[in-house]
């Protein structure tokens, strides 16, 4: 949550938003032999179970950016104007088409863009969807009491939105936004069946949405399920096939995989075994299908001092401040063992946060695998080996002498690949003397807001460790990731810049990058960006997953995408009965 065609120079804007960049390297694509796609007429009726290993906190994509949130979403509240294909390209979703310059939807001055909306569309509940709900979503996502994670769309460039008739919306920019294309594809919020703006964390529809895609929302069990029946009004004339969705919670590896292995669910979010292992156990009653992911592993360091109540970027972490450290800490890391027995090879070697996709950066690893220069480094910074191998303070930066070489090592719950990485991590960290201590939290807490004092936001943390990925259209999320001015805090509660990094030549990068269509220049600027995290050692990136998902045998007329979730195409799956 990318692209594959290769142009150059100024592009059209609905173009540029669907290409790779020659130079850039490939973006991953899918499997051509991936997918559900059986002979003959698909067959109606029926109950499709999917294993989730946790419960999202809500099905309103604007409150919340774990990945998990979109597994359900996307079968219900989660369909906007536009949606990627399997093939990385911008599609039109509740949109009848693109704004371009070629067919008028798109200003000169790229400063106006004007969406149709395809005649007819109806809420689950029968109402009109309207260019009115297009304007309301704008509304409530730019309200600062909202709670939305407006930033990382671009919804505060956005000066007014008129709407001549009930099927066009005109947006006016203050300036050209890129990702116009990707603003509205997380879903549109109705009207007439939300609530206050300012109340949108607190809303019913979060979790029971009137929603515009192919299901709705018919019981959630928390804890146990989420059911979601067909909807009535989608717009796809005998779309989805399917009576029903069930969304399974199931913390447990082992007990997903035997649940899958029983017939009793259809679909397997990231199974924990490898494909191979996989595809043993299950004896033909469902199969693995892997795509290349978008989803980046990485370590990233807090620079700044934690419970001190101050979330700012005033006092350094006492030990996370000095930059050898963390470079120390990178050298430590024997990435290659990571990837090839760790991983067991089911994952790529990352560098960078632009490892795929159109905007690709192919940087070499800065700090590499060494011991005796990670062993140097920590000398050289002050901190000396202390009687049981964990070094202590003698003349560090900005820890007391004594201090001991211990960090928290942050991460979440309930995915074994994760837990392989960090117990590898601590052993290669405590090789050279960092004691680093594991503590896992739940997506609700990792992943949270500001107000609910979420450790990576106020600033609480050592170090954390987690996947993390960009949509077709990063510059919003470039932006509110590393811009100098993104710091979280009490006035910028959507910041996420939890590293508290300040670098201005990273700030020009950024800003370089969104100043401009051309998108050799815009993958140059953010290639920059990289060079800058990486000398910087804000973050150590590890690793590019490949997607997983568990198909049953029998289900049909599925694409496994890079840049879909496992339900971005439910309204197409039928079951061979």
């Amino acid at each position: 949550m990318l692209g594959r065609r290769c142009l150059k120079g100024l592009l059209l804007v609905a173009l540029a938003l669907s290409a790779c960049t020659a130079g850039g390297g490939a973006a991953p694509t899918a499997d051509p032999n991936v997918g559900g796609g059986a002979p003959g007429e698909p067959i109606r009726g029926g109950t499709v179970v999917l294993i989730i290993p946790e419960e999202p906190t809500t099905l309103n994509r604007y409150l919340a950016d774990a990945a998990i949130v979109r597994q359900v979403a996307d079968a219900t509240s989660g369909v906007g104007l536009t949606t990627p294909n399997e093939q990385g390209e911008f599609t039109p979703r509740l949109a009848a088409e693109l704004p371009t310059e070629a067919n008028g939807g798109l200003s000169a001055d790229k400063k106006t863009v004007t969406w149709k909306l395809r005649p007819g569309l109806k809420w689950s509940d029968g109402a009109p969807l309207t260019s009115a709900d297009v304007k309301w979503t704008w509304e409530v996502i730019s309200n600062p009491a909202s709670g939305a994670f407006s930033e990382t769309d671009g919804f505060g460039l956005i000066e007014a939105i008129e709407t001549p008739d009930e099927t066009t919306a005109v947006v006016k920019y203050a300036q050209p936004f890129t990702g116009y294309l990707s603003q509205f594809a997380a879903g549109l919020l109705p009207k007439h069946a939300s609530g206050a703006a300012e109340a949108m964390a607190s809303w019913d529809w979060n979790r029971r949405p009137v929603a515009a895609g192919p299901f709705v929302v018919t019981e959630w069990k928390s804890g146990e399920s989420i059911t979601l029946d067909r909807n009535p009004n989608y717009y796809e004339a005998g779309k989805p096939y399917l009576d029903r969705l069930i969304f399974r919670i199931i913390p447990e590896p082992a007990a997903q995989s035997a649940v899958m292995k029983q017939g009793d669910a259809q679909v397997h979010l990231w199974p924990g075994e490898d494909k191979a292992d996989y595809d043993a156990l299950m004896a033909g009653q469902a199969a693995q299908q892997l795509v290349p992911g978008i989803w980046n592993m990485a370590i990233d360091f807090n620079l700044s001092r934690p419970g001190d109540d101050d979330p700012g970027a005033g006092a350094p972490h006492p030990i996370l401040g000095d930059v050898r450290v963390r470079q120390a800490i990178a050298h430590a890391i024997d990435y290659d063992t990571l990837v090839r027995d760790v991983m067991r090879g089911q994952v790529a070697p990352s560098t960078n946060p632009f490892a795929y996709g159109w905007y690709r950066c192919d940087l070499p690893r800065l700090y590499g695998y060494d011991v005796e220069k990670a062993k140097q480094l920590l000398t050289e910074a002050g901190w000396v080996e202390g009687p049981d191998g964990i070094r202590v303070a003698q003349g560090a930066l900005n820890a007391p002498d004594g201090t001991r070489l211990s960090l928290e090592l942050q991460g979440y719950t309930s995915f074994e690949p994760l837990q392989r990485t960090e117990e590898f991590i601590v052993e290669n960290l405590k090789a050279v003397g960092v004691e680093a201590r594991l503590q896992n939290y739940d997506f609700s807490i990792i992943f949270g807001s500001y107000s609910d004092g979420s450790p990576r936001l106020v600033g609480d943390y050592d170090m954390l460790i987690f996947d993390r990925g960009f949509s077709l259209e990063p510059q919003g999320e470039v932006e509110n990731t590393w811009k100098s001015t993104s710091i979280p805090g009490p006035d910028n509660v959507d910041g996420g810049n939890y590293f508290r990094w300040i670098n201005a030549e990273a700030d020009a990068a950024i800003e370089a990058a969104g100043a401009t269509f051309d998108q050799a220049a815009r993958r140059d600027a953010y290639c920059r960006l990289g060079e800058q995290i990486a000398q910087d050692a804000v973050q150590i990136y590890l690793y590019l997953f490949q997607d997983g998902y568990g198909m049953a045998a029998n289900l049909r007329g599925y694409t496994v995408s890079t840049w879909g979730s496992m339900s971005w195409d439910a309204q197409n799956w039928w079951l061979d009965q």
